[in-house]
Order: structure tokens, then C-alpha cells, then sequence
């Protein structure tokens, strides 16, 4: 299992934690653009990207919205319904066929509770994330779009041939006019 290969990297893993993702976590093969979360809907799954690309989007005024995209080694949830028991208003749509490894966060939850390292793995991740928040969150704010895209291809240089053109520049908050112009300068 992929997981546990990449969670063994940052931690010791004990015999609770095994046991828990080999009993309680479920991994299946998705096929190109099935919903994997509804918006207004209580999807309380985490997941973990074992091969393929997933994006996280919302719609507004009729557009769809890219705030996220997801590949291999991603753990990606509908956040707002996880962690504040409210609808999410984002869709978690597969862009390819992707296999995904993932369980209900309340089992997540108990796991922590009696397993100091799984507990501490959690924190992990969690800081992780708050940390991708905040620097995606600041990017939107300060940098320009040349400085988006290029981000964009230092953090994650496949994204260009893997989803459509379209998405990545609702990602990055442009038009697909200015996307094409910043590519064809770069």
C-alpha cells in the first residue's frame, strides 16, 4: 500500500496504525471525471491520491471554479465538512483515472485517540496543509499572474499536459486569454 510506504517515511508506524489502514481504509480505482464529493452534501472521507489527478472546484455564476488540484501523494477532504459539520460547498471531481486510498475521518479521529504516533502523523499533515493554505492563499493575494504560473510549474510541473487549460486558469485566477499569453512569453 502506497500510503503506508509514504507514511513510514515520516514515522514509525505501530501495529494500531497498520491495523487500521489495512482494515478501515478502502482503496479504488475511479474512473476519468467521477464525482468523488458533492457540494452541499456532508462527505466526511479523507483521501490520499495513489495514482492520478482529482480537483477540488465550485461553481459561480454558472463558471466552475478550480481551488485545488490533487496528484500522486496528495491527502485532500471536503475541509468545511470535516473539521466544521457544514455542506461543503466544493465538488471533488477525478481528471483522470485515479486510484484512491480513503476512509471516514471519524475512524481517523478514533484512530488518534489511542495511537500517540498516528496522532502525532495527523498534526502532521494537518500543519502541512494549514501551510499550503497559507502560501496558496498568499499567492492569490500578492503575485502576479507570471508569478502564479510559475509557481504553479515549480510545485507541480506535469499539471500543464494533465488537466485542461480552462481549470488551471480558474486556479490561478486568470482568464484563459492571459494563461495562453503567459505561456507563450515563457
Amino acid at each position: 500500500m502506497k500510503l503506508l510506504e509514504q507514511i513510514s517515511k515520516y514515522i514509525k508506524l505501530d501495529s494500531l496504525t497498520e491495523d487500521f489502514f489495512y482494515t478501515e481504509t478502502q482503496t479504488k480505482t475511479f474512473a476519468k471525471g467521477e464525482l468523488l464529493s458533492h457540494q452541499n452534501t456532508y462527505n466526511r472521507n479523507v483521501y490520499y491520491m495513489e495514482n492520478g489527478l482529482a480537483r477540488m472546484f465550485y461553481y459561480e455564476k454558472g463558471k466552475d471554479i478550480t481551488t485545488n488540484f490533487y496528484s500522486e501523494g496528495k491527502a485532500f477532504g471536503s475541509v468545511d465538512t470535516i473539521f466544521s459539520n457544514v455542506a461543503s460547498v466544493y465538488n471533488i471531481e477525478t481528471l483522470e483515472e485515479s486510484t484512491i486510498t480513503f476512509c471516514d475521518y471519524k475512524k481517523l479521529e478514533e484512530l488518534c485517540s489511542i495511537s500517540l504516533t498516528s496522532a502525532n502523523f495527523s498534526r502532521y499533515i494537518l500543519g502541512n496543509l494549514m501551510t499550503q493554505m497559507s502560501k496558496r492563499m498568499s499567492s492569490l493575494q500578492h503575485m502576479t499572474a507570471k508569478e502564479k504560473y510559475a509557481q504553479l510549474l515549480e510545485e507541480n510541473p506535469n499539471i500543464i499536459l494533465r488537466a485542461p487549460l480552462g481549470m488551471i486558469a480558474t486556479y490561478l485566477g486568470i482568464s484563459q486569454e492571459t494563461l495562453s499569453r503567459i505561456r507563450s512569453e515563457i
